[in-house]
């Protein structure tokens, strides 16, 4: 069974990195690449004074290994960090060049696997340019509304269609409004029972 588990997930993995072959390509200049060994429940700690954006690239080679970044603390874990990847195979974490420096990395060697052993690379990546930030930013806020929109109304709208007339939504939001949460039916429920045994 764990066989079968290991290839289905081999192949994912391969047809992932083929349909996306961007998503591991190396697109900045190298800066340094570590390769070590750590125990299960360790923690190996690096500082990072190179200003500039910056993606840290985290193979775990065998086993698994997760990556947590912070600015302020200098030992970051899993409950004190800015930044984490926490992934199964390569872990990808982009550091702003307005992000404060020094920058405390550390890698934690999961509790599943004795040993494992991983490769870091840092690579320094040109900054993206935006031409139309304005146009973007309505563009993705106009797409998220209208997609809350559909679950909360369950009606599809297009980014071409009219907006809906007030009447229609007042008339939707009273029929929701006299209708009670299930929540509050549940709870209820139980004070209806807790006051009869009572009696």
């Amino acid at each position: 069974m764990l066989s079968v588990t290991v290839t289905v997930y081999c192949g994912l993995l391969t047809l992932v990195l083929l349909a996306f072959p961007g998503v591991i390509a190396v697109d900045g200049r190298v800066i340094q690449v570590l390769e070590d060994v750590i125990g299960a429940e360790n923690f190996t700690y690096y500082r990072l004074q190179r200003p500039g954006m910056l993606r840290l690239e985290l193979v775990s080679i065998k086993g698994d290994v997760d990556i947590y970044v912070s600015t302020e603390v200098q030992h970051p874990d899993y409950d004190f960090y800015d930044l984490k990847s926490d992934s199964c195979g390569t872990d990808i974490i982009t550091l702003p060049s307005k992000m404060q420096r020094p920058v405390y990395i550390s890698i934690f060697g999961h509790p599943n696997h004795i040993q494992s052993k991983y490769l870091l690379s840092i690579f320094e990546v040109p900054e993206a340019f935006v031409e139309d930030y304005e146009f973007l930013v309505n563009k993705y806020e106009r797409y998220y509304f209208e997609e809350m929109e559909q679950e909360i109304f369950g009606n599809p709208k297009s980014f071409n269609q009219k907006e809906e007339s007030p009447r229609e939504h007042s008339s939707i939001s009273e029929e929701e409004e006299d209708a009670a949460p299930l929540w509050w039916e549940i709870l209820l429920g139980i004070l209806r029972f807790g006051i009869e045994v009572m009696l």
